[in-house]
């Protein structure tokens, strides 16, 4: 079952898309909020939680990209999905990593699209990286890493939550374990996760404020990867 949280004020468009909702094969559970605030309250306070986000730009009071910034910051991996009548807001999208951008009316085949996509994410198995550090076992889930540094044969996984686990080894001998494909080599002593990278500049990848530096060995290969997975979210 997919969890939406619908955030429409006009109900026009509103009943338009519950009706594409009601007609879908896919299981879901549709939660309707007529503004952000509402939606943000339910999420922050009362602990719910939602698979796939419908904003609206448009809102009363807060927009729909002011609500996205809120929900990325409670969780990175958000599917977002964000409504408009035109194409102005492309640019905030595309710094979210919204998962779509649809124009209004919305098709019934776009949004069901969205939803078999959804579908697939959320149900396929988590890949995990089992690491060992002075005789003790660690699993971690692989979309929970943001990067992987190396010094002195310690590798340092440096997670989404702001812990950090160690362990033995090389980043050549890691690479290979590391099979989601959104893991990039970026420098000699790092490796990154670049669904969690926040900002690229010359200087290298940001994952917030931290910065994961490119060398000029990678620099082709590591930008190419980033610019491909923009491509292929959009």
């Amino acid at each position: 079952m997919i969890h939406i949280a619908v955030c429409e004020d006009n109900i026009k468009d509103l009943a338009h898309l519950l009706h594409i909702l009601g007609r879908t094969d896919i299981l879901c559970d549709i939660t309707e909020y007529a503004d952000a605030e509402s939606m943000l309250h339910d999420m922050e306070t009362c602990g719910r939680k939602f698979d796939l986000f419908l904003l609206d730009i448009y809102l009363p009071g807060m927009t729909g990209v002011e609500a996205a910034h809120r929900i990325h910051a409670q969780n990175r991996n958000a599917l977002l999905v964000f409504l408009s009548s035109s194409e102005d807001f492309y640019r905030e999208a595309f710094d979210l990593y919204a998962f779509h951008y649809l124009i209004k009316p919305v098709q019934e085949d776009s949004l069901t699209e969205v939803l078999q996509k959804t579908s697939d994410i959320i149900n396929r198995p988590e890949k995990t990286l089992r690491i060992s550090f002075n005789g003790e076992d660690t699993i971690l889930r692989q979309s929970d890493i943001s990067y992987v540094s190396s010094s002195n044969h310690i590798l340092h996984f440096h997670m989404q939550d702001g812990t950090k686990h160690i362990s033995y080894g090389k980043l050549d001998e890691m690479q290979p374990r590391l099979t989601e494909h959104c893991f990039v080599r970026c420098h000699k002593s790092f490796i990154v996760n670049i669904r969690h990278v926040t900002k690229l500049t010359k200087e290298g990848f940001y994952i917030e404020d931290t910065l994961i530096p490119i060398s000029r060995t990678y620099a082709a290969s590591a930008r190419e990867s980033y610019k491909k997975l923009l491509f292929d979210v959009f």
